[in-house]
């Protein structure tokens, strides 16, 4: 399928728009007149660090007996600055600690939402350092709640 984009959307992501690199895009899906199948008029574009932040509403790590260390995490990898017409925006994905208990056939959890402060930004590096700690590797973005 053909995608198009104007020249200055081409020029605002250049740097993402690389051979063999995943770029997520949102377009609008148009009738080709003339090959009669359908073309993408794209209109936003985002390598797959910043679709995770735009999409994404928070990063659930399970935690069972120890937390991760998660202000080394958050100082390794902080939100991205970026300013835009409305001032600064951080782009990152709050964090939620989960804890799940069962016994006797009772079972509880929580889940600890550690707000703004905690904010990261979720390279895959990031991804990685975060499963690594996490309880049996339990750490997910979630996108709808």
């Amino acid at each position: 399928m053909e995608a198009t984009a104007d020249e200055a959307m081409i020029n605002a992501n250049r740097h993402l728009l690389k051979d063999d690199e995943l770029v997520i895009v949102m377009a609008k899906m148009q009738a080709d007149r003339f090959s009669g199948g359908y073309r993408l008029s794209i209109q936003q574009v985002w390598d797959l660090p910043s679709a995770r932040c735009r999409f994404g509403k928070f990063l659930r790590v399970a935690v069972n007996g120890r937390a991760p260390e998660v202000a080394k995490l958050v100082k390794a990898f902080p939100p991205q600055r970026e300013m835009t017409e409305q001032g600064e925006l951080l782009r990152g994905l709050p964090v939620r600690l989960k804890l799940e208990r069962k016994a006797d056939n009772v079972a509880a959890s929580a889940e600890l939402s550690l707000g703004e402060q905690a904010k990261f930004f979720p390279s895959d590096a990031a991804l990685s350092s975060w499963i690594a700690q996490a309880d049996q590797g339990k750490a997910e973005i979630v996108y709808e709640n």
